[in-house]
């Protein structure tokens, strides 16, 4: 199921509002989860971009998922929390394309 705001965050990155589909996660999603989701959202954005030819582009959406995927690690606050929060952030770059 897709959430309005899930929505809402994907129309503004089409658009090429990113801080303003940043901040409708942010706000959508009240803990570190909010920057896995955006990590997924420059996921989707490399994928859109590599498709059309822009390499350049999909070049900074993947730094840009791999830079809120290493911040959504570093927000546990707990040693079994890190450690699962490491394990998530590992599967999303073992499966994020080059």
């Amino acid at each position: 199921m897709t959430h309005d705001w899930q929505r809402r965050a994907e129309a503004l990155e089409l658009e090429g509002r990113l801080q303003d589909a940043e901040t409708v996660l942010r706000q959508a999603l009240p803990d570190a989860h909010f920057a896995l989701a955006l990590a997924d959202l420059y996921r989707q954005r490399l994928l859109r971009l590599r498709a059309t030819g822009d390499h350049s582009g999909a070049a900074a959406a993947r730094e840009a998922a791999v830079r809120w995927a290493w911040f959504f690690a570093s927000q546990a606050t707990s040693g079994g929390e890190g450690v699962a929060y490491s394990a998530e952030r590992d599967d999303f770059l073992a499966q994020l394309p080059e």
